[in-house]
């Protein structure tokens, strides 16, 4: 009789993190908007990221392979200049499922890096999504009512540039907040 495999899955995705006065300017920007706009979730400011792929339901014992990969996919990569700007909302704009502060400076960059990133991670069986790759960082989800402050969305956060030189390794744990826990990281051309 053979042993049923009881390790549990752990939900992993691979992100950008973002600087703390990042995470602040977004924070200050969420507290203003959640004023006038009700959501559900808001996210814990130390939760702030960009996601680069989202991985899914993984076993403990791949994720030195997939670290691996990623940095072997970033050997090469050079750092980004991103910044802040604007905001907007997926979904109805009468009922949007998800609040997102927008990113701009080198976005083809980091979509090139999304690039190598999935395409390192075909091998690890990790398929990329169908649709586009659109950068952003999510700040609320499930809106619940209120008046939706168009023009306090659309200004968005107030503008902050930083250079993003890591990708980080997040885990999932839900119901918890904050709720991502790194579990390693790789640096740009290391």
């Amino acid at each position: 009789m053979h042993a049923a495999n009881t390790e549990a899955d752990m939900r992993l995705f691979i992100a950008v993190p973002l600087p703390q006065v990042v995470s602040e300017h977004i924070q200050r920007w969420s507290q203003e908007i959640g004023k006038q706009m009700l959501f559900r979730k808001w996210v814990h400011p130390q939760d702030y990221h960009i996601t680069v792929q989202f991985l899914g339901d993984v076993k403990s014992k791949n994720v030195d392979s997939i670290l691996s990969s990623l940095q072997a996919a970033v050997v090469k990569q050079q750092t980004i200049e991103l910044s802040l700007q604007g905001a907007g909302v997926f979904g109805l704009s009468s009922a949007p499922r998800v609040l997102w502060a927008g990113i701009a400076g080198e976005t083809e960059k980091l979509g090139k890096l999304q690039q190598a990133v999935t395409t390192a991670m075909l091998p690890l069986g990790f398929k990329p999504e169908d649709r586009p790759y659109r950068p952003h960082i999510t700040v609320a989800r499930k809106y619940k009512g209120g008046s939706i402050a168009a023009e306090l969305i659309n200004t968005g956060p107030e503008p902050v540039s930083w250079t993003t030189d890591k990708l980080v390794l997040f885990r999932t744990h839900m119901h918890s907040s904050p709720m991502y826990e790194i579990l390693g990281e790789v640096r740009f051309g290391s």
